[in-house]
């Protein structure tokens, strides 16, 4: 947990073409009843060189009760992690809270981490 927001790394595919990694966040709603879906930061590699991968998919969905909200969002990271790593990191950057309307996309806010998760092959 950073400043208020849950991150927990559900799961880790790997795959000849890159890996797809599942997360579960859940963060504090609240004043307002509103419904932003986060878009998450995130950069991978050996502990010593993190870098942001391409994206080649995102997909989430959520929810939650009045006073949290809830969403497992999976991202495809490519390339993948090598298959002779000896440690990988998965890090969360930060987490932008994005609203999309009519013809505009707007950020609500923005949680700064690092969530970081060590993957030990």
């Amino acid at each position: 947990m950073v400043a208020g927001v849950s991150l927990t790394l559900l799961a880790l595919e790997r795959y000849r073409e890159g890996d797809i990694v599942t997360f579960r966040i859940v963060r504090k709603r609240g004043f307002s009843r509103d419904f932003p879906s986060p878009e998450l930061l995130i950069a991978v590699g050996p502990a010593s060189a993190t870098e942001l991968p391409r994206y080649s998919m995102m997909s989430g969905g959520g929810g939650g009760g009045m006073n949290e909200i809830v969403y497992r969002m999976s991202y495809g990271l490519v390339p993948g992690m090598p298959l002779d790593a000896t440690d990988w990191i998965i890090e969360v950057r930060e987490v932008s809270w994005v609203r999309d309307g009519m013809n505009e996309r707007k950020v609500s806010s923005v949680d700064a981490g690092p969530w970081r998760f060590t993957v030990k092959p």
